[in-house]
């Protein structure tokens, strides 16, 4: 359990959940569907970047679920939210940025797929690195929100 837990926290450190940050692509044509995602995924970056747990939850569905290697499903955003607050004590800055987009024709589903960017708190601390995948949904209301993430770490450069 504390090797999970641990994984499950090294992730999340480079996961941003749902760390978003700059749009790929700047200047290409986009669709006013893609527009919205990319603009919810700036927001969520922004609120991570803060390190403010609550401002987060607004962009995670109620029946979201995150997938970190080595760990439990982490399922709904009560679940979530604890995950944020417990990450965030942990950490001196974070940062997500976007390097895809991509709306489904449906119009309902998104992906996204990105870098993460963090440091610890610890003293002597390096920055991370780690990747992630999103899935957003325009749920009933007409808002997109983030439905899956799944997160890795990349490797640790040799010393």
């Amino acid at each position: 359990m504390r090797v999970a837990r641990r994984n499950l926290g090294i992730a999340l450190l480079l996961a941003g959940s749902g760390a978003i940050g700059a749009p790929a692509g700047a200047g290409a044509e986009t669709s006013p569907a893609e527009r919205d995602v990319r603009a919810r995924g700036q927001a969520v970056a922004a609120a991570e970047a803060r390190l403010d747990a609550d401002a987060v939850m607004p962009f995670w569905a109620e029946d979201a679920v995150v997938h970190f290697a080595g760990a439990e499903p982490i399922v709904g955003r009560e679940a979530i939210h604890r995950m944020y607050a417990d990450a965030f004590t942990k950490l001196r800055s974070f940062r997500g940025e976007a390097t895809d987009v991509h709306v489904a024709a449906s119009g309902d589903l998104a992906w996204e797929a990105g870098r993460t960017f963090s440091t610890r708190r610890d003293p002597d601390a390096k920055e991370s690195s780690g990747k992630y995948l999103l899935v957003w949904r325009k749920d009933a209301d007409g808002v997109w929100r983030i439905v899956a993430c799944a997160a890795t770490a990349n490797p640790k450069p040799n010393p």
